[in-house]
């Protein structure tokens, strides 16, 4: 079945400004995180940029994004929800029930049981009807930096279908924070963005953990 694709994204959103690329309903994206503070500065102000326009829905097998923390830089968490998932099955049953066009946070995706390919292409589909922005997640300490790519399809297994890939780190020094961020896939208007970017950060950092 075929379609006329829209002329312009009804919605988009990005974590803050200066992030390389914005993510638009029926994205499917997936991030690596190679630190705990770059995970835990990406998702709250993604999150907290989001809850501005419609609901924010965060699914894990555990807790990753804190509402209290989310409060120093949200007015009004009202339309944040949050459940925790342990397999892909459970997943699929959650994006069904979220409301269209929302951005879900599923973090820790990897650790997920029964990922496969059937199923990554049943999230697929799921995005793509729901028009929703889907932001896979997880976070490690070993990643071959010099081969990434591979790295994607061990954490995700079909990375073709996704329309973002990246990985963020985090460095400090002296009490100054960079966010490094590698761009391997980008949406089609971002293609500009693929490769390395360096930002400061200490704005974000510091409204997260109030230096």
């Amino acid at each position: 079945m075929f379609f006329k694709p829209a002329e312009l994204q009804a919605k988009e959103v990005k974590p803050f400004d200066g992030f390389p690329f914005g993510l638009g309903e029926g994205t499917l994206a997936g991030f690596v995180f190679a630190d705990e503070l770059s995970e835990t500065v990406f998702l709250h102000h993604l999150a907290s940029s989001a809850l501005k326009s419609g609901s924010v829905y965060h699914l894990g097998p555990g807790g990753v994004l804190s509402v209290r923390l989310l409060k120093r830089l949200a007015e009004d968490v009202s339309n944040l929800y949050a459940g925790n998932v342990y397999s892909l099955d459970d997943l699929l049953k959650a994006l069904e029930a979220v409301d269209d066009g929302s951005l879900v946070l599923a973090s820790r995706f990897p650790a997920l049981a029964g990922v496969s390919r059937e199923g990554l292409l049943e999230v697929r589909k799921a995005v793509d009807r729901k028009g929703l922005v889907l932001v896979l997640g997880h976070s490690t300490i070993e990643l071959n930096e010099l081969d990434l790519p591979s790295e994607f399809r061990r954490f995700y297994t079909l990375p073709e279908l996704f329309d973002a890939l990246a990985v963020l780190r985090t460095s400090s020094y002296r009490g100054h924070y960079r966010l490094s961020i590698t761009v391997l896939r980008a949406p089609p208007d971002y293609v500009s963005s693929l490769g390395d970017h360096s930002l400061p950060i200490d704005s974000l950092v510091k409204a997260i953990i109030q230096l």
